[in-house]
């Protein structure tokens, strides 16, 4: 689900992360304790080397996933997905998980107004199966329990979006629309399906799972071959494996940038120390203070759920908010936040891509 996303409009010190948490923690929050140890967020930590990820060796390391970016590839998606195959293939035993992302173009006889013209398209490998997902990417993030006049327009235009994407893939899938509800099913008997993603008009995203993973690059290849254009940024994500077996995939595509995400475990307490060691990385990390429903400081408004968070990289730290749904008008919001934290606060909204 996409959130209502807000920001602090500044940098803050420790200090005032302090007093922040003795503030909320005066309006009735349950807040995160400084010794008490959670999941600490690793975004976009950007290394030359493989082992530059031993850098976060103090804290436990829960979940990593390298992503590797090739900025100006024009090769040809079969072989790359392929020639990634057969190395997967060579490590069984690890229970890794690999996917390679490339852009696709939505046709311009479909006119789209809603959303992005350039998706999103995944070919991956499990360890008992393979998978295609396909997103597409709205103009404006609407998110659910929110309403907007163009509804039936904002529906019908993800339809023709998904069944073309299905028909260039050729699948067994289908797309059923019911009721104002958007949904995908498959005729295979081997195969699944699920969609997710949900804005305010359903699924921006489906996914089609099969035991079969060399069946789905022949599909994948023809999708991006009719709708793919060069050069595109590739993005392949590798979770699972050793530092080894991370060095051999990088030697199928050397001139790729790496980045690391994923999660460790950590006091708030330490969240100095993380930043600090992701310093020559240019690492972001994240940590959630705590969680509340909106109703509890305005109960005439809509009822909303709410994460408040901290963002921490080289330039200092920031307070995140996060919202399922705006529970004011959007003009009201800021000045809301800035009543509960005592910190002035801009819309931040993230993006599907």
């Amino acid at each position: 689900m996409r959130e209502q996303r807000w920001e602090s409009q500044h940098p803050i010190s420790f200090d005032q992360i302090t007093t922040l948490r003795a503030r909320l923690k005066d309006k009735g929050l349950k807040v995160r304790g400084m010794f008490e140890e959670t999941a600490c967020y690793i975004e976009e930590l950007s290394v030359d080397h493989i082992h530059e990820i031993d850098r976060l060796d103090p804290w436990t390391i829960e979940e990593m996933t390298l992503l590797q970016i090739n900025e100006r590839w024009e090769g040809d998606f079969f072989l790359l997905a392929g020639t990634h195959h057969d190395l997967y293939r060579k490590f069984p035993d690890m229970e890794g998980y690999l996917s390679i992302c490339h852009p696709w173009h939505i046709p311009d006889a479909l006119e789209v107004q809603h959303h992005e013209t350039e998706a999103l398209f995944w070919v991956g490998f499990r360890e008992t199966h393979g998978f295609v997902r396909v997103r597409v990417v709205p103009a404006k993030i609407i998110t659910p329990g929110e309403t907007d006049t163009n509804r039936l327009s904002w529906i019908s235009e993800r339809v023709r979006m998904f069944s073309s994407a299905i028909e260039l893939l050729d699948l067994p899938l289908f797309v059923e629309w019911h009721q104002d509800k958007l949904s995908i099913v498959t005729e295979g008997m081997d195969a699944a399906v699920s969609v997710s993603w949900p804005d305010a008009f359903g699924p921006c995203q489906f996914e089609y799972v099969v035991s079969d993973r060399y069946s789905l690059l022949v599909p994948g290849a023809r999708l991006v071959a009719k709708t793919g254009k060069h050069p595109a940024i590739i993005k392949t994500f590798l979770s699972g494996f050793t530092q080894e077996a991370l060095q051999a995939f990088h030697q199928l595509q050397p001139g790729a940038k790496m980045i690391y995400r994923g999660y460790i475990h950590a006091c708030l307490n330490n969240f100095p120390e993380v930043i600090e060691a992701m310093k020559k990385n240019k690492g972001r990390a994240l940590m959630t203070l705590c969680e509340f429903q909106t109703e509890q400081f305005l109960p005439d408004a809509l009822k909303a759920s709410a994460v408040m968070g901290l963002i921490g990289d080289t330039s200092g730290f920031k307070l995140e908010i996060r919202l399922n749904r705006s529970p004011l008008p959007p003009d009201a919001i800021a000045e809301w936040l800035l009543e509960l934290t005592g910190l002035p606060v801009s819309y931040a909204p993230l993006t599907l891509v």
